[in-house]
């Protein structure tokens, strides 16, 4: 019950608002005592409450002395939240997107970022954006799992090329319309930082850091995927001289690679 009302109040009621119409489905219908009773609201502010969920449209009002109340629909009720929410989000990126363009924008060649989510929603950016090839490189052995799905969906438009470090079953399957590579042992710029390819990744010669990814897009824009005490980080580096160092990186790790025709993992 309580997961309930914290889903409810996540899509935009207040948690009174969570709590009576929980209480209202449980009873069936109500009287705003039982209703109270039921919820833990207290009996002053119940009437309230139940007037402001009868105008949104989550409960029906009977005309009974007391007054009655019914709830509405459990799935209308969540299909109203969704598109209230759905337009409210609108508005927002709206709203956001009209003050970003007055900004002052400051030219800043690399960025830092945090967070699964934030980082596969980075990397799916880039992806969708990439207009001549993509390169990734992953020296991590679960990363291919963790993007798979996302990379073989955009191979089916995109110029993808994959470069393993460990071996993937089920890779032309998980990988889609891929270009599949396999590491060998590691030439240029890699073999000149001291430090162990093991199943983690790059793991450099201090221990401080390990890197589980390169990703080239365009010779443009070059992110690095690196965990640092246990926190992936992604580091977006565009159109600089570092730019450069990345790209010939992967260039040096794609040619000393060996394809694979039929992968069979």
């Amino acid at each position: 019950m309580t997961s309930v009302i914290k889903h409810l109040v996540r899509l935009g009621l207040s948690e009174y608002e969570a709590r009576a119409y929980v209480a209202t489905v449980s009873l069936g219908e109500g009287t705003i005592s039982e209703i109270s009773r039921e919820s833990g609201i207290p009996r002053s502010r119940t009437y309230d409450v139940m007037e402001r969920l009868a105008r949104k449209g989550f409960v029906e009002m009977g005309n009974t002395a007391p007054k009655c109340y019914r709830a509405n629909d459990p799935l209308t009720a969540s299909d109203r939240l969704m598109e209230e929410f759905r337009r409210a989000n609108e508005e927002v990126v709206k709203g956001l997107r009209d003050v970003g363009k007055r900004a002052d924008k400051r030219i800043n060649p690399v960025w830092t970022l945090t967070g699964s989510w934030a980082i596969e929603h980075k990397i799916e950016e880039l992806l969708e954006s990439s207009e001549e090839d993509v390169s990734f490189v992953f020296l991590n052995r679960s990363s291919p799992l963790r993007y798979g799905a996302l990379i073989a969906k955009k191979s089916q438009k995109k110029n993808i090329t994959v470069v393993l470090a460990h071996r993937l079953k089920n890779g032309s399957q998980l990988l889609g319309n891929t270009r599949i590579m396999m590491l060998q042992p590691i030439p240029g710029m890699l073999s000149e930082v001291e430090g162990t390819l093991c199943d983690d990744g790059f793991v450099t010669g201090d221990d401080c850091y390990c890197i589980e990814m390169i990703m080239v897009v365009d010779q443009d824009v070059t992110l690095l995927l690196t965990n640092e005490n246990d926190e992936q980080r992604a580091i977006i580096i565009h159109g600089t001289v570092l730019n450069i160092f990345g790209h010939d990186a992967v260039r040096k790790l794609i040619e000393g690679a060996k394809e694979i025709d039929d992968y069979k993992g």
